[in-house]
């Protein structure tokens, strides 16, 4: 079921989620403001939520922190990737089990976030052969 949040409800859903969905595999995307082919890239694939903050500023402006990091201490992978300007939430579920969350910025850019499937195995590297394996 897919559900846009109101603004005054943020805070709370963004906690609950992050609790819900710890450790969770994901796939963070960005699709560009354009919304075209050209501007839909990928930022990671299989790091693991950690946390999912917001603050608001002084201006009531929405500013969101996605932090991953790796299934496994032996890879020390983590990244945190940031959403300024946040105009738009986008919950989407299945069975009650968070499947997509969406943020949209100011500027039109949408951050989508999804979790693998349970029983897929993430293969180190595998971005990188996919990459190579298109320049043949």
């Amino acid at each position: 079921m897919r559900k846009t949040i109101e603004p005054s409800d943020w805070q709370k859903t963004l906690a609950d989620f992050g609790e819900r969905n710890k450790m969770r595999s994901t796939r963070l995307e960005v699709l560009g403001a354009a919304k075209e082919v050209e501007s839909d890239f990928w930022l990671e694939d299989g790091l693991q939520l950690a946390g999912i903050t917001l603050e608001m500023d002084q201006e009531g402006g929405a500013t969101v922190e996605i932090m991953l990091q790796a299934p496994t201490a032996a890879l020390q992978g983590h990244m945190t990737h940031t959403i300024t300007g946040v105009r738009n939430l986008v919950m989407d579920s299945a069975n009650g089990v968070d499947e997509v969350l969406e943020l949209e910025d100011k500027e039109g850019a949408v951050t989508i976030m999804r979790f693998e499937s349970e029983g897929v195995k993430v293969i180190p590297r595998a971005k990188e052969l996919v990459q190579c394996e298109k320049l043949f």
